[in-house]
């Protein structure tokens, strides 16, 4: 359905800018920038948030059997999962550049 898409389409969108950013703050990091990269680290975060609130709704609509899983919504939870991961892994990691 046209919600399904839509849903999928915001997680993508979502999760994908979160992890340029977390790109982005790993780069800054790197040139010693760290107050930049807790900046983009900052707005990472909105952007899972915004992408894990879609996420939700997801599974609301599957609890309620409104959801036929398609290779569109199974390539956004793999955006969503991915992203996640590199977020976690960048802040890592820069912690490990401050030290």
């Amino acid at each position: 359905s046209e919600k399904l898409e839509e849903i999928a389409m915001m997680i993508i969108s979502n999760s994908g800018a979160a992890r340029s950013q977390s790109f982005e703050a790993l780069e800054e990091a790197k040139k010693g920038n760290f107050d930049g990269a807790d900046e983009l680290l900052k707005k990472a975060d909105e952007y899972l948030h915004m992408a894990h609130e879609s996420h939700r709704e997801l599974l609301k609509m599957d609890a309620m059997g409104q959801v036929n899983m398609s290779v569109l919504l199974a390539h956004a939870q793999d955006h969503l999962m991915s992203s996640a991961l590199a977020e976690e892994l960048i802040k890592e990691i820069i912690c490990l550049y401050k030290k």
